[in-house]
């Protein structure tokens, strides 16, 4: 029992970054596929549509923070708290974002012409008991090609704030004058950069919708200063991300169905890839697998998405995610949620009324008649 306590307290250590440990920090989704503009700027507007998305990924759920157990005569905590779990301390992450494509005039098959996008996105994370909060804005510049496809260039300013419940850290930090027994906050803007590639139509009968980006984040190196005197707490560095997908028609002969397969390598410190696989039933339900490697977790995602011309709702997907957890931590938590919404739609500026004027019979008066 107490070795497994003790387990939770190191476990515990490691996500609050109090050992300034070089980890993933950007925060991951199981759903990346359909929210492509989360990881890579060039994305914005590359559907032709005004899209909203909305995510909340909540992992490890149950872990908890048992480090009052092992500081019973700790003066800083108050005796209501004395052997007292804080519950839920596992990773959250929750993503609003909204994107506007940049459409002038139309090609010479009469298609509008998609020339880019432009997107907005607000994103809070929290590790523990330290919190990132990104606000971000995205565009992109569209370079379109004959056979339909796009090559799509994109840009990322974002605001990174930072910050640490240091009141959570009082029994593990006495008298350490690097750990803050504050709530403290520092924000420094940072970049983001990408390229992107789409075909909605190719020249296979089976294989449509072609994708796939490359792009970087945290291209800025910051550093983040907590405690007096101020001491580097944290720190950002370079992401790279890789990822692509496609649809296939007629899947295992029946027309009814569609397999939409996709892939995305990460790497800051490490590597790290995801490899997923969805089968979807008369483009309304679907359901896949995920695979995350480093034997993190296997996924099951379900959804549903409305597909129906005539329906106000049409273009709106709701999916659902449950992460099991491959590694021992699945002995302290019961794996990671996720549920996530896109809506997605058009539109279109009417064309003005032709204007007539009608002139009274009199103005056209045959001047030879008195």
């Amino acid at each position: 029992m107490k070795k497994n306590l003790l387990t939770l307290v190191i476990a515990t250590v490691l996500i609050t970054n109090i050992s300034y440990l070089k980890a993933q920090q950007d925060p991951y989704v199981t759903h990346y596929m359909f929210n492509r503009t989360m990881y890579n700027p060039a994305a914005v507007g590359a559907g032709g549509k005004f899209c909203l998305s909305a995510l909340s990924h909540y992992q490890y759920t149950g872990f908890e923070d048992r480090t009052t157990e092992f500081y019973p005569s700790d003066p800083s905590v108050p005796s209501s708290k004395l052997g007292t779990a804080t519950k839920s301390v596992g990773p959250k992450t929750k993503m609003f974002a909204f994107s506007a494509p940049l459409n002038f005039g139309t090609d010479a098959g009469g298609n509008v012409r998609n020339l880019g996008g432009l997107g907005i996105a607000l994103m809070d994370d929290k590790l523990g008991y330290e919190t990132s909060t990104h606000i971000k804005i995205q565009a992109a510049g569209r370079l379109p090609f004959s056979d339909g496809g796009a090559l799509a260039f994109g840009a990322e300013y974002n605001i990174l704030q930072k910050g640490v419940n240091g009141t959570m850290l009082k029994p593990l930090a006495l008298g350490d004058p690097r750990i803050p027994n504050t709530q403290v906050t520092e924000n420094h803007p940072n970049y983001s950069a990408g390229v992107y590639y789409n075909n909605p139509m190719t020249n296979s009968a089976s294989i449509k919708d072609v994708w796939g980006g490359l792009s970087v984040s945290q291209i800025k190196y910051q550093q983040y200063y907590f405690g007096t005197p101020p001491y580097a707490f944290s720190d950002t560095r370079k992401h790279y991300y890789l990822m692509g997908g496609f649809t296939m028609q007629g899947f295992m002969g029946n027309p009814n169905l569609e397999l939409l397969p996709s892939v995305m390598i990460k790497q800051n410190t490490v590597v790290q890839f995801e490899l997923s696989s969805m089968v979807r039933y008369q483009k309304k339900l679907w359901g896949g697998i995920n695979y995350r490697s480093m034997v993190d977790a296997f996924s099951i995602m379900l959804g549903y998405q409305v597909d129906n011309q005539k329906s106000r709702l049409n273009g709106l997907r709701i999916g659902y995610s449950y992460d099991l957890t491959l590694s021992k931590l699945l002995s302290v938590s019961s794996g990671s949620h996720e549920i996530q919404l896109n809506y997605c739609f058009s539109i279109s500026i009417p064309k003005p009324p032709i204007k007539r004027i009608l002139n009274p019979r009199h103005l056209d008066k045959n001047p030879n008649l008195d």
